[in-house]
């Protein structure tokens, strides 16, 4: 009777090992699987992390919910300080696009226009349409000495350059391929003062503010096109206390700041 039970028990054993060994196997599966899940988790955790700490934070431009672009051509001049020391009295700050001779004559004033926390461009050596837009070479040849001069008085570097009277109609593709190609970045405006034609400051003032509300209702940042003239420094106090009372950051351009630029068939400015 005790063999019969043995054998009945061994017999059982047998039977039952298949069963046996695959729970184990579906244990230790299910085991590796919940492992790998939880990798899978601190992994995306972590990837999650790093993506945070390597994307670069969002450009001043996008969290600021005004801005605009005060640009002076044509100096520095002798209405240049006037224009700085308005800016810094109501802070404010603003990006001039330079004439190499004008900088020859005035180093003091792109030094203090750069101490003030302004941002500064090249805006040609010649200043004429007959001669900086003759070839591609000679607008790259000037842009390239006037940045050197400024290089050379502040050991700052600057690829902004704002081409004689616009890039439309004169900029061709073939100057604007080699402009970029030298690394410039070249802006345009979608605002104009016409300080540059009217002596009126009450007019330029008006003239401002009008395109100004235009803006607002298409929902571009502004970029202003002014100059260091006597009629601006007397409308500046006033427009910028406007700007401030209506909560604009005003700022100068940086190198990473999308340029305005007109379309080079038509002088409406490109969206």
């Amino acid at each position: 009777m005790k063999h019969y039970l043995k054998t009945f028990a061994l017999l059982f054993i047998i039977s039952s090992l298949p069963i046996l060994l695959a729970n184990i196997y579906d244990i230790s599966r299910f085991k590796a699987q919940s492992e790998g899940l939880k990798g899978k988790e601190v992994s995306y955790f972590i990837s999650s992390i790093e993506k945070k700490q390597l994307s670069p934070s969002l450009p001043i431009e996008e969290q600021d919910k005004k801005v605009i672009y005060l640009t002076f051509d044509d100096g520095p001049n002798g209405y240049t300080q006037d224009i700085l020391n308005i800016l810094q009295s109501k802070n404010a700050h603003a990006t001039f696009f330079l004439i190499k001779g004008n900088i020859d004559k005035h180093p003091a004033l792109l030094k203090e226009i750069i101490k003030r926390g302004n941002a500064v461009g090249c805006h040609s050596v010649s200043h004429r349409v007959d001669i900086f837009y003759s070839s591609p070479k000679t607008a790259v040849n000037e842009m390239k000495l006037c940045q050197q001069t400024i290089y050379k008085q502040t050991r700052f570097h600057t690829p902004l350059i704002r081409v004689p009277f616009g890039s439309f109609p004169h900029l061709t593709h073939d100057i604007k391929k080699e402009l970029e190609k030298a690394k410039f970045i070249y802006w345009d405006w979608n605002m104009d003062s016409e300080d540059w034609t009217y002596n009126n400051p009450g007019h330029v003032y008006s003239n401002i503010i009008k395109q100004l509300k235009f803006a607002e209702r298409k929902g571009y940042t502004p970029t202003v096109l002014l100059h260091d003239k006597k009629v601006t420094v007397e409308m500046l106090p006033k427009l910028l206390n406007y700007l401030n009372d209506q909560g604009y950051k005003i700022k100068s351009i940086s190198n990473a700041t999308k340029p305005v630029q007109f379309n080079l068939n038509t002088p409406r400015p490109a969206s």
